[in-house]
This record gives C-alpha cells, structure tokens and sequence, in this order.
C-alpha cells in the first residue's frame, strides 16, 4: 500500500526502528523509552504507558511516563468498563472520540491526575499477528491532539516493540513489519536519496544527543560528563559503521566479462578478489577497502588462490585468467601475497 506517513514521521519511525534493534534483549525499560519518545516526536503524548496482558484481568505496567518523568513499574486489574478490556476484547485500535473519552475516564487516573481530553491506544499482537499481547496507550490533557497518523504510527510502534521484546520473533514476524511501510525498513536502500535520508536520521540522533549534553552540562559531574561524551563517541563510530554498510548495499557490483571462465575450485569470493587482481590490477589494500575486508584477509585469499591454480606469483593470473591488466600502468606493482 502507499505510504500516508509524511517524511517526519518515517524520520522517527526509522530511528526507533534503529535503536531498538541496538538494545540488548533484557532491556524492556530502554525499548519502551525508544517507543515513548518516537511517539512524543510525532504527537503530544504526555502520558505514555506499556501494558502488557496478564492472565484475564491483570495488566503489567513495565514502563510508565507522566509528567516529565518515569514512574515506577507497576500492575493493574481491570474490568469491562475500561480501555484495556476495549483493546483486547477488539484487537483495534481505541479513540477518545470514540466515545468521549468514558473508558479512558474509566480506568485509574495518572500522574497529577488532570482528566485527559484525548487518548489513543493500540494493540500489541503476538508472533501468529492475532493475539493481543499488550498495548500502548497516549493519553493528553489537550482535545483533539492525536490525529489518523499518530494513530497509524504507534500502531507500528507497538508492533516493533512486540517484535523487540520476543526474542524468538520469526523472520516472517519481522517482514509483517515493513509490509505496509516499506520505506521503514533500513535494510531496503533502493537508491542514494533513501541512503542520505537513512544517513541523516543517523546523524541527527548523534546531533541531539550533543543538543541535550550542551544543556545540561553546567549540571553534570565531571564523572557523567565523561560517559556522556563516552556515549556520543560510540554514536559516531556507530553512524560511520551503518554508513559503510549503506555504501556496500548500493554499490554497483563490478561487471563481468562474458567470456571469462573461472576455475571449479575457486570460491565465489576467491573469483572475485581474482577478478579484481586481473582485470583492474588492484593491490591487497585497494582490494579490501573495495569489499570491506581487512587487508590480512586479502592476503590468505591470494594465497588460497595461487595454491589452487599453481601458480606462484600474483602476476600470472593476467595470464591465467586472459585479464588485460599487463597492459596498464603501474601493472604487477601491488603488494606480494
């Protein structure tokens, strides 16, 4: 289907996508803070709570945020009269026009306990997409905040929190993910535009990260400045790992010539470094920086080619494999095996 999401949305979409992906399987609390902030950055969720479904009644509240802050863990029973009976009974989404606001009202109040004029809340489903698991649910003291594509976001939200929090989550589970919003997924880069949106949600989250160390600094320790700076170092090197890979993905694959015949025994890899040797007279460390492989590994693949061809020197396999690159400058110069 098409995407309705503008570019803002998907922007937070993605970076929430990302860092749940980075979060260790253990950390329930730093995945659903991943959620409530891509929520925040779409809509004004200022109480945002995960509920997850326990035996009949009982709710479990592993993440809670109002009034600025987290709030302790905690469990809930429910009834019929309120929201988290709605959405599991439904398996769909709940609105507060729906009907007012009367279940939303219907369950314990939060935070401060100013009565919220909008909410939204939606459905986490299992592995098998069909059982409720759980929920997420917005809620704001200001009227009609949330509108359809907050409401088609935190869906996603929900089920890529679900998908985080099953550590067994099949492949297939995942795809189910991306089917709708293809454009979510940062493993599908068709083109340079997708790789620079990609690459500049990466650096954003490097550039905010700065942004709230710079207003809190006159606050912190010399011992939490460090980590903080610790932390963004650790971004960057991160952002310039995910940058390498994007490059890899949309980099064109050297072409090659019809008439070539490579050797039985040659591994696909083996062809490829040989290929390269052959017909554009590359040296080990061009080689690596071109497949993104140490210059050590090169060196045991020529040598696992030579041996299995018998020949000696790398410089015969222009012969060998009938390349031209005997006949360009600077030929045969590279680096021994």
């Amino acid at each position: 289907m098409e995407s309705v999401l503008p570019e803002t949305v998907r922007g937070a979409l993605r970076l929430a996508d990302r860092q749940l992906r980075l979060l260790p399987p253990d950390d329930v609390s730093g995945m659903c803070a991943v959620v409530r902030r891509a929520a925040t950055a779409i809509g004004p969720a200022e109480t945002f709570y995960v509920g997850l479904y326990q035996g009949d009644n009982t709710l479990v509240l592993p993440y809670i945020f109002s009034d600025g802050e987290q709030l302790s863990a905690d469990t809930s029973r429910f009834g019929t009269a309120g929201v988290s009976h709605w959405i599991r009974a439904h398996a769909k989404p709940y609105r507060y026009t729906y009907d007012d606001g009367r279940r939303c009202h219907a369950g314990a109040p939060m935070g401060d306990g100013i009565p919220s004029r909008d909410a939204v809340a939606v459905p986490m489903f299992g592995p098998d997409a069909v059982t409720v698991i759980g929920m997420l649910n917005t809620q704001s003291p200001r009227p009609n905040v949330f509108d359809d594509t907050f409401v088609v976001a935190l869906e996603w939200l929900a089920q890529a929190l679900a998908l985080s929090l099953d550590e067994g989550a099949r492949s297939s589970a995942r795809e189910r993910l991306y089917r709708d919003f293809p454009e979510l997924d940062r493993r599908r880069l068709d083109s340079p535009i997708d790789m620079l949106h990609t690459a500049t949600d990466c650096l954003e989250e490097v550039a905010g990260s700065v942004d709230t160390l710079q207003s809190r600094v006159a606050l912190l320790e010399v011992d939490e400045l460090r980590l903080e700076l610790g932390r963004i170092k650790d971004q960057c090197r991160l952002v310039g790992a995910e940058l390498a890979m994007m490059a890899l993905k949309t980099s064109a694959p050297a072409p090659t010539p019809p008439d070539r015949e490579y050797p039985e025994t040659l591994t696909t890899r083996e062809r490829e470094i040989a290929d390269l040797i052959a017909h554009e007279a590359m040296t080990n460390a061009m080689i690596g920086r071109r497949l993104y492989i140490s210059e050590k590994t090169v060196k045991a693949h020529v040598s696992s080619i030579l041996r299995k061809l018998g020949i000696r020197q790398r410089s015969e396999l222009v012969w060998f494999l009938g390349g031209k690159a005997a006949d360009r400058p600077g030929a045969g110069s590279g680096s021994r095996n």
